[in-house]
């Protein structure tokens, strides 16, 4: 029998009264054009690259959709219900997840108003006279919480879902934003406490079809976050910041693998630029040919951020740069359920960073120069080294990186971003999360994809781009037995392909380097 969460069936009279209150509400809202504080998502849905203006209004289909808001912690469940298109959050229901960001990031020294966490947002298209699916999308959308702290706006998002005829899995390819000031005045909020941890395991139904009493259900099995983590690395990768635990996360592992070398510096940056500092969050979900792998919308970022870090090896030597964050993994099964009937809709997995510590607008980072052991044997099973690598137009044009030469980030991230997915440094959770789940979940997804999985460490903006490059001093002064010699660049990637798709529902699919393993031969 499935647990209802956020929704329960009432009676008829009951029903009635509710819908006469919402019908009123919203004529009166119409009627005002005032807009609704909280946050609105509208869908709109395409088939074969044709928009089907008709979805939400036959009267044999339905749609449920679910949501969860991050919190730094992971995620709460804000919303189950059905759709005709759209779906209204308001800023009453987020106000203590939108308050709680807020007073941290005025704690750590930074804007408030340059941040932006996400909503998880899963919807289901579902024909209720078969109980056949039609559609399935999870997308994370972005929005400001100090805006929602402040109860005078509403966000309105419309995601342009397509899919192909023959497929059910469907893919955010566009995403539409307005914002709408509201002339009532803002109010506040109490923080969430206590300070929200793991999520229990759980299940949220909606009701698909109450005369023949069906369902559409979220079973959640496996949620892991940092407090997982912690009893299965060493506590050197651990930090607390404000009461909060932050492991540790790679985003350059380097090798500069023999004798016969020169010296070699790897250096990495984000200027402060109006630009937006982002971390793409990653979904994957099995499919005929392993899983289907792809970023699915941004889970913390913002603006103004500053960082900055550099590591020198010598020959024989290896070394990492990481930042403080808190890395999560979520798994959950999708049903539909009906008297005497349960149809397995599949398995729905994703990864991505809750939160990042950040002092003053500073991303705080460091580096060592012993690799992390715990992690690095599990993201060798996980990748796929590339190389050495002839890169047209760059140093490597020759297939080799000359002392004194550079191979700047912008140009490895255009040679390996070949589908315009806008993604730049890969950090490998993937590798960081199996380490937890050899030892406490089993899941059906086959652990060499989790393994092969990253999020994306982005700047997004015109022609802007986190700077970095990997440059050959040959035989440095300050270094014994290096040699004016070249390199040779390899690079790691994840063994299982990323895709990216159009309206029509066309893949394409490309390899994102895994936390920019690199190394110099």
């Amino acid at each position: 029998m499935p647990v209802f969460k956020l929704r329960r069936i009432t009676t008829r009279r009951a029903l009635a009264l509710i819908l006469i209150a919402a019908v009123a509400l919203t004529t009166y809202i119409v009627a005002t054009n005032l807009p609704s504080q909280g946050i609105t998502i509208r869908f709109e849905i395409y088939e074969d690259g044709r928009r089907i203006t008709d979805i939400f209004t036959r009267s044999d289909v339905i749609a449920a959709v679910f949501i969860r808001a991050i919190t730094p912690d992971g995620e709460v469940p804000v919303f189950v219900g059905q759709t005709r298109g759209a779906v209204h959050v308001p800023a009453a229901k987020l106000g203590p997840i939108a308050k709680n960001w807020t007073d941290i990031q005025r704690g750590r020294g930074n804007d408030p108003e340059r941040f932006f966490t996400a909503l998880i947002v899963s919807v289901a298209v579902v024909n209720k006279t078969s109980g056949k699916l039609i559609l399935y999308a999870t997308y994370f959308v972005d929005y400001p919480p100090a805006k929602i702290a402040r109860g005078d706006t509403e966000v309105i998002y419309t995601l342009h879902i397509a899919k192909k005829r023959s497929e059910t899995r469907g893919y955010v390819v566009k995403v539409d934003r307005e914002e709408k000031g509201s002339p009532l005045l803002g109010y506040g909020f109490a923080a969430l406490s206590p300070p929200y941890t793991e999520p229990p395991k759980d299940v949220w139904c909606e009701v698909v079809s109450p005369e023949i009493p069906s369902y559409i259900c979220w079973y959640r099995k496996a949620w892991i976050g940092v407090e997982n983590l912690t009893a299965v690395f060493p506590s050197s990768y651990f930090a607390v910041y404000n009461g909060k635990t932050y492991m540790k996360v790679p985003v350059i592992m380097a090798v500069n693998n023999f004798t016969a070398s020169g010296s070699i510096e790897i250096t990495i940056s984000m200027l402060q630029t109006a630009a937006k500092f982002s971390v793409s969050a990653v979904l994957a979900v099995p499919a005929d040919k392993g899983p289907s792998i792809s970023l699915a919308g941004r889970s913390w970022g913002g603006e103004l951020y500053y960082m900055g870090n550099s590591i020198f090896l010598g020959p024989t030597r290896s070394g990492w740069i990481w930042i403080y964050g808190r890395p999560v993994f979520a798994s959950y099964d999708v049903y539909y359920e009906a008297p005497g009937w349960r149809e397995y809709w599949g398995e729905e997995n994703y990864f991505y960073i809750a939160d990042i510590y950040v002092s003053n607008m500073i991303i705080i980072s460091d580096k060592d120069f012993v690799l992390p052991a715990e992690i690095i044997n599990f993201f060798y099973e996980g990748v796929t080294k590339q190389g050495p690598l002839t890169i047209s137009g760059t140093a490597l044009d020759d297939g080799k990186l000359d002392p004194g030469e550079y191979l700047y980030f912008s140009q490895l991230f255009s040679y390996y971003d070949k589908c315009g997915a806008d993604f730049e440094v890969g950090i490998p959770v993937g590798a960081i999360i199996v380490a937890a789940l050899t030892k406490n979940v089993q899941l059906t997804l086959a652990t060499a994809a989790i393994k092969a999985l990253e999020v994306s460490l982005s700047v997004e903006g015109a022609n802007v781009y986190i700077n970095g490059n990997i440059y050959n001093y040959g035989d440095h002064p300050d270094v014994p037995n290096d040699m004016n010699i070249a390199e040779y660049i390899v690079v790691a990637v994840g063994r299982y392909n990323y895709t990216a798709k159009d309206f029509w529902g066309n893949t394409c699919t490309y390899d994102v380097p895994a936390g920019l393993y690199i190394e110099s031969r």
